[in-house]
């Protein structure tokens, strides 16, 4: 009896985390937002001029995000990683950047009804970058695009 009840108990689980496997897998589509950026910006070490870009997940059932930018002509493209970051929920699709004096780096990417980001880790150039500015007492900003799906 004891058998039984465990067999019946450990079938029941099975079929709960395959269940929840399998709806995480028809909903998790690859995240996709289209977005007019009117500057020059950095990802990572590369900088990607102004223009239409189509941002895209390549892992989209992962906790940690690898992003590709790409502008709409495909000559400039990037691949950034990043990590979960906790905000309030977004009422529209939206990705951020980091302002310093003239110079532009990719920060963040937001899904609409969401209060969970995708954070790109800040590269040598702009930590650089901001400690300089830092230190000559110049204001940096973050600069909010919004983006279609």
């Amino acid at each position: 009896m004891k058998k039984q009840a465990y067999m019946i108990v450990t079938t029941v689980m099975f079929m709960a985390v395959i269940g929840l496997s399998s709806a995480k897998a028809q909903t998790s589509e690859p995240m996709r937002l289209q977005v007019d950026v009117p500057f020059a910006f950095r990802v990572g070490s590369q900088i990607l001029p102004a223009g239409e870009y189509t941002v895209t997940s390549l892992s989209p059932t992962s906790d940690l995000k690898i992003l590709q930018l790409r502008d709409k002509s495909g000559q400039a493209a990037a691949v950034i990683h990043t990590s979960s970051v906790i905000g309030k929920t977004q009422e529209k699709a939206k990705l951020v950047f980091n302002r310093y004096g003239d110079q532009y780096f990719f920060a963040q990417a937001w899904l609409p009804a969401d209060n969970v980001g995708m954070q790109a880790r800040k590269s040598r150039i702009e930590k650089v970058t901001a400690r300089e500015l830092t230190s000559i007492e110049r204001a940096t900003e973050e600069v909010a695009l919004t983006a279609k799906r």
